[in-house]
């Protein structure tokens, strides 16, 4: 089996500017990429926040959704004492705690509640954000100066600690499922302490494998594609590390994938709903297997069906 075809295909692993949206960025790639080459993101990462913002080119746009299954990490900066329109510094104020009142909450108030917000949690997405609601974007709405109820949604977090304390400031260190929005997280925060908090600096650190480590910064990802170098382009294997992987046993095995008949797998596979599949070490794509009875047998039988081909 040999690679099937030489037009750009991968993943961009991009440290974005402040004030750049994540479609500002897919579009100044886009344009120094071949015409009609396909270029997405991963997620919304917000225009004021910085850090790491995978981009999908060529085939990897068809492996973006699983990039929900991966854990995100952040760094935000907390700011007390005073909640937004928005969650963060960049709205109207809506509430400003007394200056006594916020002297009186400590580092050591801040400690004790964290607890409280890892795990399993609720929160209710902000008014700006990407949300749907009656098939409007939140952000919209909000635009519009409309506001309307949002129904809660669980998240999970997996860590939250205190990088540095400065009264009425905290560096918070935050990994977390997608679909968590830090500003709802550190209002929430506010709330709980009875000061109100807003978000007041954002990076994130890690999406998945993808780290701000790792990152190449906008700029020169933009000169490298100019050049026709497309040398940071990452494998599409790692925007699917996290699936189980399966390798298929034989060429029949493959051309019955790559027909969309189902394979027999061996017992000793996982059953999955989503897991990546190889055939001679080549990423084939995205399959599910799964146990299903068979009427010739007295077992139950896993099969493997292809849901994306990517070569």
């Amino acid at each position: 089996m040999t690679e099937q075809s030489a037009a750009p295909a991968g993943f961009l692993n991009i440290y974005k500017p402040a004030d750049y949206t994540s479609h500002d960025v897919v579009a100044v790639l886009r344009r120094h990429l071949p015409r009609g080459t396909k270029v997405g993101h991963t997620g919304t990462l917000d225009p004021q926040a910085t850090g790491v913002l995978p981009i999908c080119v060529g085939k990897a746009t068809r492996l973006a959704e699983y990039f929900t299954a991966m854990p995100k990490t952040y760094r935000g900066e907390l700011t007390l004492g005073a909640a937004t329109d928005t969650y963060d510094r960049w709205g109207q104020v809506v509430s400003e705690c007394a200056p006594d009142k916020l002297a009186a909450v400590t580092a050591a108030d801040l400690l004790a509640v964290l607890p409280e917000f890892r795990g399993t949690i609720e929160q209710v997405p902000p008014m700006v954000s990407a949300v749907k609601i009656g098939g409007k974007k939140l952000y919209q709405l909000a635009r519009a100066g409309v506001e309307v109820e949002r129904p809660p949604r669980r998240v999970q977090i997996f860590e939250l600690t205190v990088e540095h304390i400065e009264m009425p400031r905290a560096v918070l260190r935050v990994t977390c499922s997608s679909g968590t929005y830090i500003r709802s997280l550190f209002h929430d925060i506010g709330e709980r302490l009875g000061v109100g908090a807003h978000l007041s600096e954002l990076e994130r650190l890690a999406v998945g494998e993808f780290t701000a480590a790792n990152a190449l910064p906008l700029a020169e990802a933009e000169a490298m594609l100019a050049r026709g170098d497309y040398a940071a382009l990452l494998p599409l294997d790692l925007g699917v590390s996290h699936l189980p992987r399966i390798d298929l046993a034989d060429e029949r095995d493959y051309q019955s994938a790559l027909c969309g008949r189902d394979v027999v797998l061996g017992l000793s596979e996982p059953e999955a709903t989503a897991c990546r599949v190889y055939y001679q070490g080549w990423l084939l794509g995205i399959g599910e297997t799964r146990y299903e009875a068979q009427a010739c047998a007295c077992n139950e039988m896993l099969l493997l069906h292809m849901d994306k081909v990517l070569i």
